[in-house]
């Protein structure tokens, strides 16, 4: 469990940045779990920005809690077909194949690129209207045309920022997969050394015992 929480921390810190508040929200398509549509065309882009980070936070860490809560519940886990991808899964069957329980790298980065996928469609979305924060309380054209272009440039930079943080935190949850149940495994050897360590110095002690039984016996044979 220490590990775990370990693990859901780094990914926190990894894609988490500060929140804005703001009068607008993100909701998840009926049916598509993991796909989100940013309804934020004239919003602050730090509120956009945010809430992306927010929700693919969040979509990590149900992933995370799933994945161990599956290596814990036995040793026969990686036999759960929610484990590993599903047959016949390509890019344009995976929402059905993968549903909502599959733990897989490949279908936990195919839903996380959707969610980035949608969070690029609504930046770009926000290029095709003026901003409407930081100016002064009777903006000029000029005021309007410099606000704009320092958000685009935020906005092209954050193309490639946070595909770059989904990337890490992919490959952050892919190694994760690997190496908790290594872990586990790791554990219960280690366990089971213990134990086995125990019952060969019980045994040890009796052995050293057992001479003694034969001093002044009346006859030399075991009967």
């Amino acid at each position: 469990m220490k590990f775990r929480n370990i693990i859901i921390s780094f990914v926190s810190a990894l894609i988490t940045t500060f929140l804005i508040s703001g009068g607008y929200a993100i909701y998840a398509e009926t049916g598509k779990k993991g796909y989100y549509d940013f309804k934020v065309p004239t919003a602050s882009f730090f509120f956009v920005q945010a809430k992306y980070h927010e929700s693919m936070n969040e979509y990590f860490n149900d992933k995370l809690a799933m994945l161990t809560d599956m290596t814990d519940g036995g040793e026969d886990f990686y036999k759960n077909p929610d484990f590993n991808p599903p047959k016949d899964v390509t890019s344009s069957n995976y929402v059905e194949k993968c549903g909502e329980k599959n733990v897989s790298t490949y279908c936990i980065s195919m839903q996380a690129m959707d969610i980035y996928l949608a969070y690029v469609d609504t930046l770009n979305q926000m290029k095709g209207f003026l901003p409407t924060e930081n100016l002064p309380s009777n903006p000029t054209a000029e005021n309007l045309l410099d606000q704009k272009t320092a958000r685009d440039e935020m906005i092209d930079k954050e193309y490639t920022q946070a595909r770059t943080v989904m990337e890490a935190t992919i490959s952050a949850y892919d190694e994760f997969r690997i190496a908790y149940p290594a872990h586990k495994k790791y554990v219960s050897i280690l366990n089971g050394m213990v134990k086995y360590k125990i019952a060969l110095a019980k045994v040890k002690n009796q052995i050293l015992r057992f001479p003694g039984k034969f001093i002044d016996a009346t006859s030399a044979e075991c009967k």
